[in-house]
């Protein structure tokens, strides 16, 4: 919705995709497909504002606190830099969080499809994941819409996403 009144320069495809807890098939076969030159990967992380968690481990992550973009091995700098920028523009609260290996998320499948895709991680805090009481705050998932329809519009066809 938030592109449909200002359509970006780029071919936009949203997948929703399955199995990513298993096997990435969804991811696997979506990114093959589609031969992005760039991806998002969307998913929840950890919410650390909750006694039990351990912050050094998970980051300082808060409900309310906007998106979460990961940093790591399975994510291009150059988009990461992009998404970060957009946050600081556009006044988008976020966290970081460093995903030194892999990330849990699609992310780790979509990145070395074919010959490689820049691919980045945005993530919603979600409270008590994996149990039957998970919680989000909807002002995160709103952030998290703006920084990626922002993302998308910033695209530009001689846009690189291959560092130098």
């Amino acid at each position: 919705r938030l592109l449909a009144q200002d359509r970006p320069a780029a071919t936009v495809a949203a997948v929703a995709t399955a199995q990513e807890e298993t096997s990435f098939a969804g991811a696997t076969t979506s990114a093959i497909s589609f031969d992005p030159h760039v991806a998002i990967a969307v998913d929840v992380t950890f919410a650390s504002d909750h006694p039990g968690m351990d912050k050094k481990q998970n980051g300082d992550v808060k409900l309310g606190g906007g998106p979460v973009l990961a940093r790591g091995a399975a994510n291009s700098p150059l988009v990461f830099e992009r998404l970060l920028s957009i946050c600081e523009q556009e006044s988008i609260p976020y966290s970081v969080q460093i995903t030194p290996r892999q990330t849990g998320t699609d992310a780790d499948a979509i990145h070395v499809v074919r010959g490689g895709v820049a691919t980045g991680v945005v993530s919603i805090p979600n409270r008590y994941m994996h149990s039957p009481n998970e919680m989000i705050h909807l002002d995160d998932v709103a952030n998290a819409a703006k920084l990626i329809a922002a993302f998308v519009r910033s695209i530009g066809s001689a846009d690189e996403f291959i560092p130098e």
